[in-house]
């Protein structure tokens, strides 16, 4: 199962400490460019999974910066890390407790384009999967990397998949990971344990304002740009006068739910003094199964 992505915190710390630094040694810009791409897809190994494993975030930052930063430029470094090029595979990896090998591999300068890098990988996933992703690396005169350009990642992506189904067709989900992200917030709210897809990723995002220490929103990313919104609300209520709902029964609790299967559903309950509203327009997604999801929560 998907452990986690990368802590939004590690992002901005990264982004906010980048550096240019320049590549030292003899190496030409085609083995500078073979070394990223190695490191990009291989692993995680030991020194990353212990910094993931203890959530230590500056261990994390101190890592991708050691390993990354002097062959990319400042501008494109912040850039990669922003939009998680550098360590996504690396959370694919560690979150379904799989590791990367490259196979055969193909790096050769481009033909049409100047300072530009055309490569193949083929890289061997430790549950017996393998995949190939293609792409380009532009460099800058100096050989700095300026972008990196990935023809095709979803079979890689795919080739770590450990998700286990369960009988309803679900997706089990373990949350230990989320539980630590929002160990320092206000309040602790419960979490599914059970999806109607695989979690890719999930975004966290906190209330303004009068809400700031009330209101928790959490957004869960499937690989096909589905999502499910969970908002949680600290003594307080969830408006539903506008909707037409219906009342349902989730577990011991009871709840609201309003929309039609094959569109946005909503369920809306209480446990204690938490509120919580589960949303999303999931295709294949049952009223059934909504409840199922409500009734995971621990």
């Amino acid at each position: 199962m998907i452990k986690k992505t990368l802590f939004i915190v590690i992002t901005l710390l990264i982004a906010a400490g980048c550096a240019s630094n320049q590549s030292t040694g003899e190496n030409t810009t085609e083995d500078d460019v073979t070394k990223v791409l190695e490191q990009i897809f291989s692993g995680p190994d030991e020194e990353l999974t212990r910094f993931y494993e203890e959530d230590d975030y500056e261990g994390v930052f101190d890592y991708y910066t050691d390993h990354f930063e002097s062959f990319f430029t400042e501008e494109y470094m912040n850039q990669a890390v922003n939009t998680n090029l550098l360590g996504g595979f690396h959370q694919k990896a560690y979150g379904n407790e799989v590791n990367m090998e490259i196979g055969n591999r193909s790096i050769e300068q481009s033909e049409d384009t100047e300072n530009a890098f055309d490569f193949v990988m083929q890289i061997d996933v430790s549950n017996g999967q393998s995949a190939e992703v293609s792409g380009r690396v532009n460099t800058n005169e100096e050989g700095k990397i300026t972008r990196i350009h990935y023809i095709d990642t979803q079979s890689l992506m795919n080739a770590f998949d450990t998700a286990v189904e369960t009988e309803e067709g679900l997706y089990e989900y373990d949350h230990s990971m989320l539980v630590s992200r929002t160990g320092d917030e206000v309040y602790q709210p419960m979490y599914p344990t059970v999806m109607p897809f695989e979690v890719d990723g999930v975004e966290i995002e906190p209330g303004v304002m009068e809400q700031k220490d009330t209101l928790l929103t959490f957004i869960f990313h499937a690989e096909k740009d589905e999502t499910m919104e969970l908002m949680t609300v600290k003594d307080g209520e969830i408006t539903y006068q506008d909707l037409d709902t219906k009342e349902v029964s989730i577990g011991d609790q009871t709840g609201q739910y309003a929309g039609n299967e094959g569109g946005t559903q909503r369920l809306i309950w209480s446990d204690g003094s938490i509120t919580y509203e589960l949303k999303g327009d999931v295709e294949g997604l049952s009223k059934g199964d909504l409840i199922t999801v409500a009734e995971s929560f621990e």
